[in-house]
């Protein structure tokens, strides 16, 4: 499995009545930019992917590595995965974040929270933290 699904996506939370059709376009767009940066690390051999032993997929986590809704109490209230903008990948050794510079997220339109704060998962959005900066703390 070298991608990650709407379905896999919205799978922690499947048939929810929060789950809007902004939910699902954001999700859309936010995959399909994540799904290019995944395929170009392994195309060039930078990293493997691995599939979380929990979910079965890309997704870290047991249910809150997708999308959340927002009663989450999971991040803040304000998170991207609130809005369909954020994902968490697993990478329980590191390959993908070691792998991954602020020019190729920007080549893809993304950004990520600072490996310090994500050991095991990759968080990725494609919205722009306040700093501003491809790689930020949270």
């Amino acid at each position: 499995m070298s991608r990650i699904t709407l379905a896999d996506y919205f799978a922690g939370y499947v048939g929810h009545p929060g789950i809007s059709a902004d939910h699902r376009a954001s999700a859309e767009m936010l995959l399909v930019q994540v799904n290019k940066l995944l395929a170009s690390l392994v195309e060039s051999g930078a990293a493997d992917l691995d599939i979380n032993p929990i979910t079965g997929t890309l997704i870290a986590g047991e249910k809150n590595g997708g999308w959340r809704p927002a009663v989450c109490l999971t991040g803040s209230a304000h998170s991207s995965h609130k809005e369909g903008r954020g994902v968490d990948i697993y990478d329980a050794d590191g390959d993908l974040d070691n792998a991954i510079t602020d020019p190729l997220l920007e080549r893809f339109g993304l950004y990520r929270e600072h490996p310090a704060q994500t050991r095991g998962w990759l968080h990725l959005t494609n919205r722009a933290p306040r700093s501003g900066r491809r790689t930020f703390y949270a």
